[in-house]
């Protein structure tokens, strides 16, 4: 974590000249008062004092603190007594700024000197009732705000504030925000300290705030669980027209609008009258109390420690022993342990404590529990829910396995019912069924294309022979070109005549022909051989197999009922040529 700054303020600690000279006390996070003579009324107890102050994970520090253990000590330095007010005289204050620092220094620096001024104008004992004094306490809170939007008009920051006056056993504490302040009460028979609340914070949310500011012509965004913010009327559409250009890659279009979690406080000029709008206001919240020896501290804290810990949590922290044989010693860790914790447990804001241990006199000790003691305790707890958790873990495990393995076994079961109680024999036959109307689809398919194919190729070829009857007519010496081609077709002419010998005559015809006839006639035997000993051996085949083989024998049939057979087909071609030569013969001699 950053590093913990810690400072204690002991009875008599010398103020610098400058400091006594120019009339005020200067409060860089902590301030102590200017050695003075003691106070002649004696003290009704004593206060041992300490802070501790952590910018945590805020981009900065804009926290402040001061604390005065002795006041009248400082007042007869400055020249404004306070020896009418009853003794011991202190003030402790947590100054905790948001927006910028300009606000939380100017109110750190002011507040004290404007209690100085009005304490030391009347000197009359009477005259500081409690009522007084909250009152006296309520106008220098809103005294600081008007001067501060009057010297500074340009700046828009802002701070909260907590502040404790102690004069002899009364406490009085003035608020504005979210600063807090917790008295601890020991309770006979406990060794833990019991938490008094002396503040209430100013949230948007409360009804009353709420209602004022709506009224104002604010709005009020509740996000629950105690939670909200205050704006000025538009700040949901404009950061919804925000949102869109991010998310749409424009990157940032504009300045986003401002919106704040408390309800009052000091500064912030844009949320106050001075801007046309009251959102925000600068008065406080004041309460006393009386002190009694079952009261042992009381703390100051900035709004980061009640952001992770609840005020019984604090007194609980501050109320543990950790240096028995030194007051200042102890204060000192406390205040420090508690700004640890708060970080610890993932405060986002800055942190800042101040710790007052109260001393009464002939006092007896009171059981505290031990640091270490908590610690340990803690660290047992920790390991006791961690192991709590990881059994948990493993229980929700395991029942997520066996519920998957029953779910898998009601299927397995029901797979297997299903199937014992259906005609297996049916769904095979449905099946082949299915696969013979596909092989049906398939065939059709194929003898379509075969026969676009045919069609293609006689169409090609009557074109060809088209330009081959043109190409020889339009030769000269027609006679000549047609006589090699009659010589051919006289040839085949003998051919087939030949072989149409031999189908009517198996014998010497035969033989005169040649052996090329012989050999055809061998080779289609042995074809005719090979087509029998197929169709034979697809008597025991597959329902699929004989559905191929029903498709191409049907294919083949096809085209032999088709086309022409192969002798025909060729005498009627070898018919036209003749005819075509002879006419191209004719034509020829008319010519010559």
């Amino acid at each position: 974590p950053p590093p913990l700054h810690s400072m204690s303020a002991p009875d008599d600690v010398a103020a610098s000249s400058e400091a006594v000279s120019s009339g005020s006390i200067a409060s860089s996070g902590s301030t102590a008062a200017p050695a003075a003579q003691a106070p002649a009324a004696p003290a009704v107890l004593s206060l041992v004092a300490d802070s501790a102050c952590m910018q945590g994970r805020g981009p900065k520090q804009e926290d402040r603190h001061v604390k005065i253990p002795d006041l009248t000590k400082a007042a007869k330095a400055l020249k404004m007594p306070i020896d009418h007010l009853d003794q011991p005289c202190a003030l402790f204050a947590v100054y905790d700024g948001h927006r910028g620092t300009l606000c939380v220094e100017f109110a750190a620096k002011a507040f004290h000197g404007k209690l100085l001024k009005r304490l030391s104008a009347n000197k009359e004992r009477s005259h500081w009732t409690d009522e007084a004094v909250k009152g006296m306490l309520s106008e220098i809170c809103e005294e600081i705000d008007t001067e501060f939007l009057a010297r500074s008009r340009t700046v828009v920051d802002g701070c909260t504030l907590g502040a404790v006056l102690v004069t002899g056993t009364r406490l009085f504490v003035v608020w504005i925000g979210d600063v807090r302040c917790i008295v601890g009460q020991h309770q006979a028979g406990s060794d833990t300290a019991t938490a008094i609340s002396l503040t209430d914070d100013h949230r948007v949310t409360a009804e009353g705030e709420a209602d004022r500011i709506r009224q104002a012509g604010g709005v009020v965004i509740d996000y629950g669980n105690g939670y909200g913010i205050v704006a000025h009327e538009g700040y949901e559409e404009r950061m919804r027209e925000l949102r869109r250009a991010q998310a749409s890659g424009l990157g940032s279009i504009g300045k986003e609008p401002v919106a704040l979690d408390v309800s009052r406080a000091l500064g912030d000029r844009d949320f106050k009258a001075a801007s046309g709008k009251a959102l925000l206001v600068a008065t406080p919240g004041t309460r006393v109390l009386q002190l009694d020896r079952s009261h042992k501290f009381f703390a100051l804290a900035c709004s980061g420690v009640p952001q992770v810990m609840t005020d019984a949590d604090v007194a609980t922290e501050l109320g543990l022993l950790r240096e028995g044989g030194d007051v200042a010693a102890d204060v000192r860790a406390g205040c420090g342990a508690l700004v640890q914790e708060a970080y610890g447990r993932g405060s986002t804001h800055n942190l800042t404590a101040i710790l007052v241990r109260l001393r009464w006199p002939n006092e007896a000790p009171y059981p505290r529990k031990l640091a270490s003691v908590a610690k340990a305790e803690k660290a047992a707890l920790a390991l006791m829910e961690a192991a709590q958790t990881e059994s948990a873990h493993a229980a929700s495990k395991r029942r997520r396995l066996e519920a998957a393995a029953a779910i898998n076994a009601q299927k397995k079961a029901s797979y297997e019912r299903a199937r014992a109680a259906s005609d297996v024999a049916g769904l095979e036959a449905a099946e082949e069924a299915k696969k013979e109307a596909e092989m049906r689809v398939m065939r059709g398919e194929i003898e379509a294309e075969k026969r676009e194919a045919r069609r293609k190729a006689l169409a090609e070829a009557a074109r060809k022979a088209r330009e081959e009857d043109a190409k020889e007519a339009a030769k000269g010496g027609g006679q000549e070109s047609a006589e090699p081609g009659g010589v051919g077709m006289d040839a085949a002419e003998a051919f087939f005549a030949a072989r149409r010998a031999q189908k009517k005559d198996d014998g010497e015809a035969t033989k005169a022909t040649g052996a090329g006839l012989d050999a055809a006639d061998a080779f289609f035997a042995a074809r005719r051989g090979q087509k029998r000993t197929a169709e034979a051996n697809d008597a025991a085949e597959t329902p699929m197999a004989k559905a191929i083989a029903a498709a191409k024998a049907g294919a083949s049939d096809d085209i032999a009922a088709e086309e022409p057979k192969g002798l025909d087909a060729a005498e009627a071609f070898f018919a036209a040529r003749r005819a075509n030569a002879a006419a191209a013969k004719k034509e020829g001699a008319s010519a010559g």
